[in-house]
């Protein structure tokens, strides 16, 4: 096996700011959410395999607040739940040698595509678990990872009122594994999470993942894609009975400057518990304005979009997609939405994004519409 890479101490540092224009039909007012994160960490390589790493957050609400942060007081503000907080989210130490990797204390978990856990990078105040990881890479392409957690430090941020939602208290056992294969890479995981702060959120998640791109032709377009299905279980304390699946398929085609991707989710649901992703990311799927929660019927959000990048003096990326979401069970609409996003690395560590959502709600909910600017910088890299 190829000797380990050698690993040297180094700060991290990264600062964030976003601008959140919100409109909602359910809200008398418009609102306007300025916030700032500032993210410092150091990584010490000690020697002989040994290493650590500490991590702070400090979250801002700059220029009044005229939004919903998810706390305890009424306003007349849509939702942008980003409180203020300041926190430690990452405090660990790892030993790694030959192969294997141990990773004790506080650390960010980052499954596959972070549905079923994440650490919600999308939000100010990130997501952190607080236990044990071993990983081993097996050779030939395989790795398998266990982890256990007691607790979850969740993304509303360490000085929130409520300290049943700041953190819950799990015993969480999640197994994963990863081969690669001639073309592509199959994933296997087992998530076992008993919630003892909110019993309804202790599940067992069993699946598989098939990923992969291939390069058509010489210089010719790539086909990339994702299959995923699970299975879900009430676990441990749970109070409620159920069994329910979940699937993922997508495909995207082209070229770097422009792809085309569309794709299905199906989370289940059978009237009165539909698939738990309490662990993983929200954003990121089902519309960036997060305009619902997953309905207990079930959701099937079916998705078509275009994206590319192209050099207008500075590099850029963008998107846009189309969503259309349904129930599991039923013939009612949930709605669409159209989402379009454009990012650009200004210089050395500096990059510079815009984001819009429209979400029409047809008499599911209401309409909503979000628009954001995000201004980033970063120094160093922070571990993986």
């Amino acid at each position: 096996m190829a000797a380990e890479a050698a690993l040297e101490s180094a700060p991290y540092l990264e600062t964030r700011y976003r601008y959140s224009n919100l409109h909602s039909d359910a809200k008398p007012l418009r609102g306007q959410a300025h916030t700032a994160r500032l993210q410092a960490g150091y990584l010490w390589a000690i020697g002989d395999g040994w290493s650590a790493y500490g991590e702070a957050i400090r979250t801002w609400s700059l220029f009044g607040k005229q939004y919903d942060d998810g706390s305890i007081r009424i306003t007349p503000y849509p939702a942008e739940a980003d409180p203020a907080s300041t926190g430690v989210t990452n405090a660990w130490a790892d030993y790694t040698r030959d192969g294997i990797a141990v990773r004790i204390g506080r650390q960010y978990v980052n499954l596959d595509n972070g549905r079923f856990f994440a650490n919600n990078g999308w939000r100010q105040n990130l997501q952190s678990f607080d236990g044990v990881r071993v990983r081993w890479h097996a050779g030939q392409g395989s790795t398998l990872d266990y982890h256990w957690y007691g607790r979850v430090n969740r993304t509303v941020g360490a000085d929130f009122p409520d300290r049943n939602q700041r953190r819950w208290k799990l015993d969480a056992h999640l197994l994963h594994a990863t081969h690669a294969l001639p073309v592509g890479k199959l994933t296997a995981y087992g998530y076992l999470v008993r919630n003892d702060t909110v019993a309804a959120n202790s599940v067992k998640t069993l699946g598989m993942r098939f990923t992969g791109r291939k390069a058509l032709a010489q210089n010719g377009p790539s086909l990339g894609w994702t299959a995923e299905m699970a299975r879900q279980y009430d676990y441990a304390n749970n109070p409620a009975d159920f069994t329910l699946g979940y699937h993922l398929f997508d495909v995207t085609f082209g070229y770097a400057p422009l792809s085309v991707r569309a794709g299905e989710e199906t989370l289940d649901g059978n009237g009165r518990e539909a698939v738990n992703v309490a662990y993983g990311a929200a954003r990121a799927f089902n519309g960036w304005v997060v305009a619902f929660r997953i309905p207990k019927a079930g959701l099937r959000e079916r998705y078509v979009g275009l994206l590319g990048s192209m050099n207008m003096g500075v590099p850029m990326q963008w998107q846009v997609t189309y969503r259309h979401f349904r129930p599991v069970r039923g013939r009612a609409m949930l709605g669409d939405e159209v989402d379009l996003g454009v990012s650009m690395a200004i210089r050395r560590g500096f990059s510079l994004e815009f984001q819009y959502g429209d979400y029409r709600a047809h008499r599911h909910g209401v309409d909503e519409r979000k628009f954001w600017v995000i201004a980033e910088y970063r120094y160093g890299k922070a571990p993986e």
